[in-house]
């Protein structure tokens, strides 16, 4: 018989139960391995060697921040070419009757500029008799008439607010004190304008601010 033939004809000795033991140990131990360093911090974020956070493996579960860019619309941004500026202005009314109980005081603002401002008066807070127009205009020459534009009017001792100018012009309130006693009106303001000089439209009583 040939040699070849023989070795081919025979039967593989079964693995002794030792073998069998070391080979399932080590199965077993590589399957805990790969949990510990691989399953484990994938998939539920729990690194005890440190592995997961040193390949990046813990990323893998872990959700993502999403960032979401939106445009802003063109009417929720305005640049200036002015400067920021702020001024305290006191402006002192007459007795109703007399030279002096009304007045304007207005600034000189551009389209899309923007103020905050906060005006109190030291006539009675229960005093109907002290009105004001909040407004704005475009100075013209006659016969023209200027565009106007109302934003409040109203009796009251103090108003608080901000204005972001729809036009080009000048921008403030006009006063009127009907009370027997003189008035103070001290304002305050801050924003993206300029000062009208005294005497000039707007400001034709000649306030000049502290």
């Amino acid at each position: 018989m040939n040699p070849q033939d023989h070795a081919e004809g025979r039967t593989n000795k079964p693995l002794s139960k030792k073998t069998l033991a070391i080979v399932s140990g080590g199965a077993l131990v590589a399957a805990s391995l790969i949990a510990v360093l691989f399953v484990l911090p994938a998939q539920f974020q729990i690194d005890p060697t440190g592995f997961g956070k040193l390949t990046g493996l813990i990323q893998l579960g872990t959700p993502q921040a999403k960032v979401i860019e939106a445009v802003a619309p063109s009417s929720a941004v305005h640049f200036s070419d002015r400067p920021y500026r702020t001024d305290t202005i006191h402006i002192a009314l007459s007795p109703s009757g007399s030279a002096g109980s009304e007045l304007e005081y207005k600034v000189r603002m551009k389209t899309g500029d923007s103020i905050v401002y906060s005006w109190t008066s030291d006539a009675k807070p229960s005093d109907e008799s002290f009105y004001f127009d909040f407004h704005g205009e475009t100075p013209t020459k006659p016969p023209a008439q200027p565009v106007v534009v109302e934003y409040r009017q109203q009796t009251g001792v103090q108003s608080h607010g901000a204005l972001t100018a729809p036009i080009d012009g000048v921008h403030g309130w006009y006063f009127l004190n009907d009370a027997l006693g003189p008035a103070m009106v001290t304002l305050h303001l801050s924003g993206f304008y300029d000062l009208v000089p005294p005497g000039e439209y707007g400001n034709e009583s000649r306030i000049v601010p502290d």
